[in-house]
């Protein structure tokens, strides 16, 4: 059976039974944030009803996920930035091992990013709702290189 199908009788079951009668709500415009569209392109209506009915697809609360572990990724990455920014010859040797931890930090999470980007893609329901995979090892490249070029010791 198709997943429309299913829904398609889960919700004529439900009105026959009066589960839509005197809604919160009933008669008003959807509120649609830009997040939820985001995540179901044009299958938004039918994502915001099994959210509000609790049946949120996994793959749809994976996107969310992503999302969040995407900007933790960003201020981290930030924050490694900052520290090579301000950072001259002759303070590595102090903060060397803060910016290893970062770095560290922020690979290790990436790994866990790109885990759940395959797993997104895997079980979106197309081409079109897949998002590209974080490539790992070349960032992690661009942060050794941005040290070297503050002046890390090789």
């Amino acid at each position: 059976m198709s997943l429309e199908r299913s829904v398609e009788g889960a919700i004529q079951e439900a009105m026959a039974a009066g589960a839509f009668s005197n809604l919160p709500g009933a008669g008003k415009p959807l509120g649609v944030s830009r997040e939820q569209q985001a995540y179901a392109g044009d299958q938004w209506l039918g994502f915001k009803m099994l959210e509000n009915g609790g049946h949120t697809p996994e793959w749809l609360t994976l996107g969310r996920e992503i999302e969040l572990d995407l900007e933790r990724l960003a201020v981290t990455e930030r924050n490694h930035r900052e520290y090579c920014e301000a950072a001259g010859p002759d303070d590595w040797p102090r903060i060397a091992p803060a910016v290893e931890r970062l770095r560290a930090s922020w690979e290790s999470l990436a790994r866990e990013v790109r885990k759940k980007q395959d797993r997104f893609n895997y079980n979106a329901p197309g081409f079109r709702t897949q998002r590209p995979g974080l490539w790992v090892e070349h960032h992690v490249e661009r942060l050794e290189a941005r040290e070297r070029a503050a002046g890390r010791p090789d």
